[in-house]
């Protein structure tokens, strides 16, 4: 599909992308080959695709082989897809919000979940906390992001894109910025590139994780206020549901200055900060 066909499918269905939503739709054949090869699909295989607007992305999918569950928040491209697929038994569509879809019920029914998807820009920082949220139904997420979210999932430890979704991706996964990909690609062209990232989860987290929940309040707070200390960030430890001795004994623990800022943390650093803080609050 070229921009002239997308120009005319939205033409005729009295569509238009929406701008509030992020929809871009990625349009070069070549670039979304590229995808498909670099997301390693094997035939037969389920995929699931979020955001598949009017589904050129969901056809060289399946030129790959996949079988794809494609979900769509928007009615009107939802109409269209059902449209377009209704004749092919590989392709469910879905209408319906990525950010509250049941994906562990699709993760019984299909076996742990591979995520193929141009990730609509208003929603994918979100989307990417769902991913680390749910790591054990997914398996993978090969997805393409504005080029600034990109950078801030592989930053390097103090510097200025190193943030929350850093570190949780550090601690839960494999990253890997692959290539980006030129507005002209994409219809409506956006103001900025994207870059495609495979994130990969293994069965097992690269740290230990006692407690998710903690380990996500903990790395949020931490970061808080970039400018001040973990001292000053975590001066309200209610919120890791311990008091200040708890954190500055599990501090203690594994060698952490909390003079220091979160920036200066590594992924490594976060996890075992907060399993210390977990053995800390645990009654002996």
């Amino acid at each position: 599909m070229n921009v002239v066909s997308e120009r005319q499918l939205l033409k005729d269905h009295r569509l238009a992308a929406k701008k509030w939503l992020g929809q871009n739709l990625l349009i070069n054949k070549g670039y979304l080959n590229r995808i498909v090869l670099a997301s390693h699909i094997h035939p037969g295989e389920h995929i699931v695709e979020i955001g598949a607007g009017l589904g050129s992305l969901t056809e060289a999918l399946l030129n790959a082989g996949a079988h794809v569950t494609a979900i769509e928040i928007d009615a009107g491209f939802f109409r269209v897809l059902e449209e377009k697929f209704q004749s092919q038994s590989c392709v469910e569509i879905i209408h319906g919000d990525a950010l509250k879809y049941d994906f562990r019920s699709l993760a019984r029914r299909l076996g742990r979940l591979r995520v193929v998807a141009n990730l609509p820009y208003s929603v994918s920082s979100r989307l990417l906390f769902r991913f680390v949220e749910l790591r054990d139904v997914i398996q993978s997420a090969h997805v393409l992001l504005q080029r600034e979210v990109a950078r801030r999932l592989v930053a390097d430890v103090g510097a200025k894109d190193y943030g929350i979704l850093t570190v949780l991706l550090g601690i839960t996964a494999q990253v890997n910025a692959a290539f980006d990909i030129p507005p002209a690609a994409f219809f409506p062209a956006p103001a900025v590139y994207s870059t495609f990232v495979s994130i990969a989860f293994p069965d097992a987290p690269i740290y230990p994780i006692p407690d998710s929940s903690l380990l996500v309040r903990l790395v949020k707070h931490a970061f808080r206020s970039r400018r001040k200390t973990l001292r000053n960030n975590l001066a309200d430890a209610d919120v890791l549901g311990c008091s200040t001795d708890v954190i500055k004994r599990a501090a203690h623990a594994c060698s952490i200055d909390l003079g220091r800022r979160a920036e200066t943390l590594s992924p490594e650093e976060f996890a075992h900060f907060a399993q210390q803080i977990a053995l800390a609050r645990t009654p002996s």
